[in-house]
């Protein structure tokens, strides 16, 4: 009876897969190859086709979750590595302001020390400088007024040789005497003798007024283009009419006693002149003359701040002599202009010839020493 039973469900099992394939199957070869199918299945009693279904089910749930597993370590893989290649970044990140912030504290150490080492240094410095300060207090107040005088006669020399300024010079070797009188010391002797030896030698040279001769100078400059010059003119006296010769053949007798006149008068012309001759310019080349005429007179302005007396002299002498032969003499301002420029040529330029004063040297000592070397004072 169990026998039967079971004959029965499968038959069962086998009619409903033969009609649930045959939902999906509608061609005629389908039909008969699942017919040829179920009857070795129903004959044999083999595995049914639910159990393969669910078998072939599994497989592929199991591959699909195989491969899912499989891509999800994949990711999460990447995702390591990333995270770790961040991780390094990071702390990268954070070891770099660490080292600047090491490398900032040992600049600033290292710059501590030289501030240290340099104020040190300036401290011994000023220790120095507060010891000379101490001494210099301890000397003779007269000392102070010993480095006025030393100053006023180096300041005398600068004006004497420098800007050639004698009176200049002059006034400071004075003030420098009042400062050593001041002092009441009668070892101080020789310096107020060697102070007078150079005032006497300053006082000596003739003063020449460089500023005042160069502005005369600019002034005759700019006086060139006004002045008159001597310009050539063309003259052409008219004819005598009573000496005209007609056409007439009947006149040949008067015509010829008026050609032997004319012939005359005009072969051989004399005139008498009492002064030589002014030469006559071109009004083209007046410029070219008063362009050197200005470039002697600013000769003798060089020549004057060099107290160079020759070149001094020449230039202005042949400035003088263009302007008294090109430019008309009768009027004011050429007469005026010549004047000055004879004024200005008997200028005498005397140069100093003192090379040192005689009292530099004994102030230095002064100042130097606190006094005097006897041996130098008695030579004197």
């Amino acid at each position: 009876m169990d026998k039967n039973t079971q004959e029965s469900k499968a038959v069962a099992t086998t009619e409903h897969d033969e009609s649930i394939d045959a939902t999906f199957t509608d061609t005629p070869q389908a039909k008969s190859t699942a017919s040829q199918e179920t009857k070795p299945a129903q004959s044999g009693g083999g595995v049914s086709w639910g159990f393969l279904f669910n078998l072939v089910f599994i497989l592929l749930l199991l591959f699909a979750t195989a491969t899912g597993g499989f891509y999800l370590y994949q990711e999460l893989t990447q995702q390591k590595e990333k995270t770790a290649v961040l991780a390094k970044q990071l702390q990268q990140g954070l070891d770099d302001p660490r080292t600047r912030i090491t490398h900032l504290e040992q600049q600033q150490r290292t710059a501590e020390n030289q501030f240290d080492q340099k104020l040190a240094q300036l401290q011994a410095k000023q220790g120095e400088v507060q010891d000379q300060v101490n001494k210099l207090a301890q000397r003779n107040p007269n000392h102070w007024m010993a480095e006025e005088a030393k100053y006023l006669v180096r300041m005398a020399g600068n004006k004497l040789w420098l800007e050639k300024d004698p009176q200049t010079a002059l006034s400071l070797l004075e003030a420098a005497d009042d400062r050593i009188e001041t002092m009441k010391d009668p070892s101080l002797t020789p310096i107020r003798k060697a102070l007078a030896r150079d005032m006497n030698d300053v006082a000596a040279i003739k003063s020449t007024d460089v500023a005042g001769t160069v502005l005369s100078l600019d002034t005759i400059i700019e006086r060139l283009p006004k002045l008159k010059v001597n310009r050539s003119e063309s003259k052409i006296n008219a004819k005598d009419d009573s000496l005209q010769v007609t056409e007439s053949i009947d006149d040949w007798q008067s015509n010829l006693a008026k050609s032997w006149q004319a012939l005359i008068e005009e072969f051989v012309i004399i005139r008498k002149r009492t002064t030589d001759p002014a030469p006559l310019l071109a009004p083209d080349q007046q410029w070219y003359l008063v362009e050197n005429i200005r470039n002697k007179l600013l000769q003798a302005q060089l020549a004057l701040f060099r107290q160079d007396q020759v070149n001094y002299r020449q230039s202005v002498t042949l400035a003088r002599k263009w302007i008294f032969q090109y430019f008309d003499l009768d009027d004011n301002k050429t007469e005026q202009t010549l004047a000055a420029l004879d004024a200005l040529a008997t200028l005498e330029i005397q140069s100093p010839t003192i090379e040192q004063f005689a009292a530099t040297p004994l102030l230095q000592q002064l100042v130097t020493n606190g006094s005097l070397i006897k041996d130098r004072e008695t030579s004197l």
